[in-house]
């Protein structure tokens, strides 16, 4: 029952930060962060991307633990390991663009070089499902 519980939590947390991370990319794609049509909409957006990946990276890492620990003890493997580094990599990503975007909306936006982290932010999103589902079968 509680590893039930904890693999829906897993991939609610799943679907909310993909949508989080592919929104930001299909921000970055729009012309521009205030060339759209409703820059104060586009910036909700933005936050409520920023808010919604919060909240699933720190589910995503509970769950996927504690899952981990439950079933498995240690998973080893290159593709395991490989997953855990970009999950990392993507946490850093998260809490650093969490912990910046108050003084970025305060001085009128985010950078321009902030597109390009959200691609690798994707990128690492997508790598890691996959690298999950080769580690776990």
């Amino acid at each position: 029952m509680i590893f039930t519980t904890l693999k829906a939590l897993h991939l609610l947390a799943l679907a909310f930060g993909s949508v989080a991370s592919l929104g930001n990319v299909y921000l970055m794609l729009s012309k521009g962060p205030h060339d759209l049509d409703a820059p104060g909409f586009t910036n909700m957006l933005r936050k409520l991307y920023r808010l919604s990946a919060l909240g699933a990276i720190v589910t995503l890492w509970v769950t996927g633990l504690l899952m981990t620990f439950m079933r498995y003890g240690w998973v080893p493997g290159p593709a395991f390991h490989a997953k855990l580094a970009l999950a990392l990599l993507l946490l850093a990503i998260i809490l650093f663009v969490n912990f910046m975007a108050p003084g970025w909306a305060r001085r009128g936006g985010p950078p321009k070089w902030l597109a390009n982290v959200h691609v690798v932010a994707a990128a690492s999103f997508l790598a890691t499902v996959v690298l999950a589902t080769v580690a776990f079968g």
